[in-house]
């Protein structure tokens, strides 16, 4: 039973309220938008304050009306000699006539605020949406080419210096940043306009600014002809000498002193060597080999290099391609080779920046994937460094690039980029000079076991059907080459039946390192749609071109006159013949196997199945002194 006759009344009043109370909450969480207006635009609200009570009514009122009603339940329940203050109950319905009142004016001073946050806000607003949905102007694009393992480090400022220009979140001037040539082939595209050595394609974005690792590169890119200007130091790294922790103990012990020459002494000796980035792709190991030469720690250049050469000679080819970037150089330490690999790797000092050596030991696992930091770790001696890298930005005179607001905006970034160049440390020696760069690239040419393979490949139409075995051997060719192995491609077609043969030259010889993922994509989009041209006529009209190698990929075209089956003795002729000693493989990606008398590997030319070529084994016996 009811305890009074109002109490049912009272209920529903309460539902109705909660209700109520709900709905008043939302309009005060609403009416905090001008308080975000005025955080998003700094400007000052003639309202504000009424505002701010309005909120503060509307939430008493949120919370007044619960508290009410629970103190009704509880008084409800107390004795009937509990005493009811008259005086209490008149309040009550003085506050019930005027409440609703003041809750409306409350409200309106909210809707008002609100109003006044969107004049205040849209303006703001509008600039987003023009943002987001591409309203922008188009941005200036400058390009900044910098070496292949710097590119993610460059990419980061390329983005703060892009943000740092943006106004209303529309970018004014863009940085893009590609990776430039090997050392060894920059001048030449510098010289050649940015294009490929025949000045036919460009080989990428023309850059407006060239990061080199040192002066002495800048200046002997300047020196060789380039229209080009040095515009300053925009970075900086130590070349120091890290040493694997199990070999702290006996490198301390036989050295009687640790200093730089004891420790480049200690590896020079028996069983040991230097690992560095590969002098003919980055010029932070053709700098580090130039400052162990100027050590005198080998009785010449040629003597440091041969022994430099052994350990990634001992390692195999895969290792040549790590030495183009120092973390996967480095990275090394973490795999598991067998005995006789592991044993010299671990016993080699890496030449190395230090700020490099320093992030592989204490984030291994993030730069080294499934990395242990516990394993392979490096003691970095604290002796001066071998060499300094003043990293240097060079401005290409492009003719057709040249422009005031261009200029002034390449010379912005440049001095950009200086502002974050750090102090070298004391102690540190300087980079060796230009002479001893170009005297040490010289010994280091003089050594090197570089290939010059011509793949040349059937154009006819019958080769669409064996289009994704093409590229997958032709994928297979350029993962063994080296980095600064060359390459070119070459189409044998006839463009009619009865057409003169055609050599069309696709890819001119240049570095692997360089052109090789080139080759393999353009082989993905390739449509080969002409008419046979023989294997021997291929090799003919190639005969005079200067290679160490001629790879021919083929289907044999079994049942027409360009059949290897029926030209048998006219390849062999033409192989044997022809001016140039190079061998020449026949790459089979047909379904007709390759004659028998071209399957013995004795003579001048080899037919090989696609599936049964071995590459590496072949490019190495082609290294072998002949």
């Amino acid at each position: 039973m009811s305890p009074s006759g109002d109490a049912e009344p009272g209920t529903r009043e309460g539902a109705r309220d909660g209700s109520d109370a709900r709905i008043a909450a939302v309009i005060a969480l609403l009416g905090i938008l001008p308080e975000i207006a005025l955080a998003v635009t700094g400007a000052e609200l003639a309202a504000r304050w009424f505002v701010r009570i309005a909120i503060g009514v509307i939430l008493v009122a949120a919370v007044y009306r619960p508290v009410r009603d629970r103190w009704r339940r509880r008084a409800a329940r107390l004795p009937r000699w509990w005493p009811r203050g008259e005086g209490s109950r008149r309040s009550r319905r003085l506050i019930a006539r005027v409440w609703p009142s003041v809750r409306m004016g409350a409200a309106g001073v909210v809707a008002g605020g609100m109003v006044l946050a969107v004049a205040q806000t849209a303006p703001a607003g509008g600039r987003l949406f023009q943002a987001y949905f591409g309203s922008c102007p188009m941005p200036r694009e400058l390009v900044l080419s910098v070496p292949s393992y710097d590119v993610p480090a460059f990419g980061l400022l390329a983005r703060e210096f892009t943000d740092d220009r943006a106004v209303n979140r529309c970018a004014e001037t863009r940085l893009k940043v590609v990776a430039s040539p090997p050392v060894t082939g920059l001048l030449a595209a510098l010289r050649n306009g940015w294009r490929s050595p025949d000045g036919v394609r460009l080989i990428g974005p023309r850059p407006d600014l060239v990061v080199v690792e040192s002066r002495d590169i800048a200046t002997l890119l300047v020196a060789g002809g380039v229209a080009a200007e040095d515009v300053g130091q925009v970075g900086h790294a130590e070349i120091a000498v890290g040493i694997p922790e199990t070999l702290r103990n006996q490198v301390e012990r036989e050295t009687g002193g640790v200093s730089l020459d004891s420790v480049l002494r200690f590896y020079a000796g028996p069983g040991r060597n230097f690992a560095r980035p590969d002098p003919l792709i980055t010029g932070i190991g053709l700098t580090a080999t130039a400052g162990l030469n100027a050590r005198r720690v080998f009785p010449n250049a040629e003597a440091a290099e041969d022994r430099m050469r052994e350990l990634p000679e001992e390692m195999g080819d895969a290792f040549w391609k790590d030495q183009s970037d120092p973390v996967s150089l480095l990275c090394n330490l973490q795999r598991e080779y067998e005995s006789r690999r592991n044993s010299l790797l671990r016993r080699s000092a890496f030449l190395l920046p230090r700020h490099i050596m320093e992030d592989y030991n204490n984030r291994t696992g993030q730069i080294c994937p499934g990395g242990d930091q516990n394993r392979g770790r490096l003691w970095i001696p604290d002796i001066p460094s071998l060499a300094v890298l003043d990293y240097r930005a060079i401005r290409p005179a492009w003719p057709d690039r040249e422009g005031a607001g261009r200029n002034a905006a390449v010379r912005e970034l440049a001095a950009w980029l200086r502002s974050r160049v750090a102090t070298p440390s004391p102690g540190a020696g300087p980079a060796p000079g230009g002479g001893a760069l170009a005297a040490t690239m010289a010994a280091i040419g003089r050594r090197e076991q570089r290939l010059d393979l011509a793949l040349v490949l059937d154009g006819s139409g019958s080769m669409q059907r064996h289009l994704p075995v093409t590229v997958r051997s032709v994928g297979e060719i350029v993962d063994a080459l080296r980095p600064t192995d060359r390459i070119s491609v070459d189409i044998a077609r006839r463009p009619s039946r009865d057409g003169r043969p055609q050599i069309y030259n696709a890819y001119p010889s240049d570095l692997a390192g360089s052109q090789g993922d080139q080759i393999v994509g353009y082989l993905g989009q390739w449509t080969p749609r002409d008419w046979d041209l023989d294997a021997a006529a291929t090799i003919a009209a190639m005969g005079n071109r200067p290679m160490d190698v001629m790879v021919i990929v083929t289907d044999t075209s079994p049942g027409k006159q360009a059949d290897l089956r029926r030209i048998t003795a006219e390849v062999v002729e033409q192989a044997t013949g022809k001016p140039s000693d190079a061998p020449v493989y026949i790459v089979n990606v047909g379904d007709t196997a390759c004659p028998p008398a071209l399957r013995s590997g004795d003579g001048a030319v080899f037919c090989v199945d696609a599936a049964a070529f071995d590459v590496t084994t072949a490019l190495d016996r082609l290294r072998e002194p002949r």
